[in-house]
This record gives structure tokens, sequence and C-alpha cells, in this order.
């Protein structure tokens, strides 16, 4: 038996990857399981690794498991992790599928999680139903957090967490799988046109509900939209068990009273003061005859509840070259989406060019891309050789911006939004608005004041590990600009 720092030890192997393992251990310090999860000697995406787990520990929520200590040796890096006695979904599903109300719990609490996971800017990135464990009485908890993307998966293309809620959902009412095969190892789903055939196609008897929303989130039909983050796929999740519970459909849909407290915890809602102003619903959602219905969300229960965080409405313009930096938000942005004319890489302090083959990528609205540092050793602060490095966007006209959505690559990436009213090769004559230091892949920058601007400068000044560990790269997936 393996012994690792002279207390935990290595019982029970559970869970076996590229170059690592996960062991139901024991702590005889504190005389508690643990589960341990082991990467082999030489594995190349520790730093990523943990850099994802220090990401990770922001999430303060009980379905999430939590990382307990970090272990390096000659035998390679361990992270030590609370345990909960359960079997993982994927096990259960081995046996055949879940009962119709047992899979719409699972992903209910599932989603719920990740509307706090969300709320930071973090993603899980690889959900499946091996990362998810139900223990005793059914308690549902996550594996894995930002972690299990770095293991397994594309760490520059992470899953999207709604569509993993309609994988592991569509799993469970199956028993199987219609994602990456590498992901999960139940049975691939049939396919039908060159996708895969909707759950009620698999089996018989899959609510309607449900087998809508799975639809909707896995892009099976194009008769609706899929749902827009972890708290709408919640919600629709809400009206699905008010059905299946055989609730009269045209009756108000109420939420439940714990997973309203979240959703208000973490700006998913707003009270409600007027709500006359009402405009359409949420793509697919219901409508029972006394809602009342508005713009992004739903009235239900006293509270309005919308697709993302609440976010306050930017000041009005200012004078921009004298507004204070303000730090990041999670918080979506508000007001319109304004169209970038162009974008160019920006590296006057080194040798002037910065991949700049790559730079449609970050605003070609396909997050799978990305724009990318060169590597810099030594040190994440680009190796010590400059301030910083970045992208210098173009409006096309001097225009009023109120924030700026990022969707950055890897985690530990410091970021700033500087505005310039006029074109300059010095980095200096573009005023810092915002930044965001040590964050994760979702940003939202959010000056002070509301900003007259023709062009932003994303200036990266310390970057993340690079993906193949050695160095350090970051990189933009998706740049949107909103107006003030």
């Amino acid at each position: 038996m393996r012994t690792k720092a002279g207390r935990y030890s290595l019982e029970d192997r559970v869970l076996d990857g590229r170059g690592w393992s996960y062991w139901c251990g024991y702590d005889s310090l504190l005389r508690r399981p643990v589960g341990v999860l082991a990467l082999e000697p030489g594995n190349q995406r520790a730093d990523q690794v943990l850099a994802a787990a220090r990401a990770g520990s922001a999430v303060e929520d009980p379905r999430i498991q939590r990382v307990l200590d970090v272990l390096t040796d000659e035998e390679g890096t361990c992270l030590v992790i609370e345990w909960t006695p359960g079997t993982t979904v994927e096990d259960l599903l081995a046996e055949g599928p879940l009962a119709d109300v047992e899979s719409w719990r699972v992903a209910l609490d599932v989603a719920r999680a990740l509307v706090n996971v969300h709320a930071l800017g973090l993603q899980h990135g690889a959900l499946g139903p091996r990362w998810v464990l139900r223990g005793d009485g059914g308690r549902v908890r996550v594996l894995g957090l930002c972690i299990a993307a770095q293991l397994d998966g594309d760490p520059d293309r992470p899953l999207d967490d709604v569509t993993g809620l309609g994988q592991l959902l569509y799993a469970c009412l199956t028993a199987r799988w219609p994602g990456d095969p590498a992901a999960c190892t139940l049975p691939a789903a049939p396919m039908q046109a060159g996708r895969a055939a909707r759950p009620s196609r698999v089996r018989a008897g899959v609510p309607p509900a449900l087998d809508d929303l799975v639809a909707r989130s896995l892009s099976l039909t194009t008769r609706s939209a899929p749902p827009e983050s972890a708290a709408a796929f919640a919600l629709a999740l809400e009206a699905c068990g008010s059905r299946m519970r055989g609730f009269d459909a045209s009756e108000p849909v109420d939420l439940d009273p714990e997973l309203l407290a979240e959703l208000v915890d973490t700006g998913y809602v707003q009270r409600v003061t007027d709500a006359a102003n009402a405009e359409p619903a949420l793509p697919g959602a219901p409508e029972p005859a006394r809602q009342r219905r508005g713009r992004g969300g739903r009235l239900l229960a006293g509270f309005w509840l919308t697709t993302r965080p609440a976010a306050t409405a930017a000041p009005a313009a200012g004078p921009s070259a004298t507004a204070a930096a303000s730090t990041a938000t999670t918080a979506a942005p508000t007001g319109t989406i304004v169209a970038i004319h162009s974008v160019k890489d920006f590296d006057p302090l080194g040798n002037g060019t910065e991949n700049p083959s790559q730079v449609p990528f970050a605003w070609d609205h396909n997050p799978a891309t990305a724009w990318h540092t060169v590597t810099y050793f030594n040190r994440p602060d680009l190796g010590g050789l400059k301030s910083g490095v970045g992208l210098l966007v173009d409006l096309g006209a001097r225009l009023t911006v109120g924030a700026v959505k990022l969707q950055l690559v890897g985690y530990g990436t410091w970021v700033q939004l500087r505005v310039g009213p006029s074109l300059s090769n010095d980095p200096n004559d573009y005023v810092p608005v915002a930044h965001a230091d040590n964050v994760g892949q979702l940003i939202t920058l959010r000056p002070d004041q509301a900003q007259l601007t023709r062009y932003l400068l994303i200036w990266l000044t310390r970057l993340p590990v690079a993906p193949n560990g050695q160095g350090y790269s970051g990189g933009v997936a998706e740049i949107e600009v909103y107006s003030g």
C-alpha cells in the first residue's frame, strides 16, 4: 500500500486516465477517508492541473468536491480531495438507465452546483457521468471541477457546461452516451441524420419535457434555442419536474426555495418592483396562463429570473482619460454588442508581432478557437522580458464602451483593459480602465465609467502555464464589446 506524506494511504483505485489515477485513500492524521488524484511522474499537465485546482478552490458549494491538500514528491504530484462514499453515475448507468425522476434530480443537482461555479467565471469543462457521484441517500457530488478538462479533455477547447448537462441527462435517461467516446465508457448513442437520436427514440417512455430539454441542449432540434446557462438549464428542469409531478401546466411554476436562494445569491434573479414592461420569455420556456413574461427571463414567485447574473448599468460616458481602473466582474454585460472593426496583435515592447495569423480566432464567434501568445520561459510575467503583450481592438469610430467580455485561455491570466482615442504604438498612451488578476477563462472587464473611445487594448501582463507544461502562454478565445 502506497502512503503519501506519511499520512495519506492509497487503498482502492477508483478511476484511471492518461497519466493519472484516482484512489480512495485514508488520512491517518485526521482519521477520515480522502480521495487522492495521483499524477504519474513526468505528467506534462501537472502544472495546469494544479492551476485549475487553485481556480476551482474559490467555489464554495457542498455539491462540489473540494481539494484539501497538494503533495509533490519523487513519485509525482497528488491532489488530496474530500471523500464522499458513493458510486459514479457512469458505473450506475452500466446497469441500465436511471428512473426518470432520478435522472431529473441528478441533472438538477449538478446544474444548481454549476450556477455557483459560473458565477465566479469558471466552468467544469469536461462534465460527464464519470465526474458525478451519487452517494448515500442519493446525495449528488460533482468531481473534477476545472481539473477534469486538464486531465483528459482539450484544455483549449473545454466542453461547454450546458452541453455537458444535456449529455449527462441524456446518459441518465438512456444509458447511452451522446458525446466524445473517450469521455465515457457507456455505449454510444445511436445516430440519426448525423446527430444523436433523441432520448425518446432510444428508450420508450422518456418524459416529453425532459426529451425536449435534452434535444435543445444538444442542438438536436432547430425549433427552439438551447438554454444559455446552467441557471437557465436549472429553471427548465424545475418546469420539467413540475410537469412530471403531475401539477397543472396551466398554473405558474414555482421554484424550489433552495434553488431560488442560490439564484438570488449569485445574481441570476432580481426582485420584481415593476413587471409592466413584459417582453418574450426564454426560448422554449413554459408559458403558463398566469405567468408574466419579460426580457431574458421569467417572473416567478415575485422574482425576475434571468439567464445570466444581473448587472447594474454602466454610468453615462465621462472623461475617458481620467477614469479610475476598476476590478473585473463575472456579471454579464448590459447594453448592446458593439461591432468590432478590426483586431491586431500588439507587441511594441518585443519583436513587433505576436502570432498575428491567429488574431482572427479571437473574434470569430467560435470559443473553440483562440489567439495565443508565444511561450515565455522561467517567469509568468512574460519571462521578465517586457511588461505586457496583447490585442489592439479598433471599433472604427469613437463609441461609448461600458464593458468588454473575454474568454481567455488557461487559468491564471492577469489582464488589463486600456483605452485610447487615437492609434499609438506606445502602450502607455492607452489608459488602464479595468483589470483582472489571476483569473479563469470567463471574465467581464467593466470600467467605473463608460468610455468614449475608438481603440481598446487587451493587455496581458502575466500568463498561465503553457498547455505542454513548458513555460507560460496565454491567449484570448473571444472578445465581445458592449455599449455603455
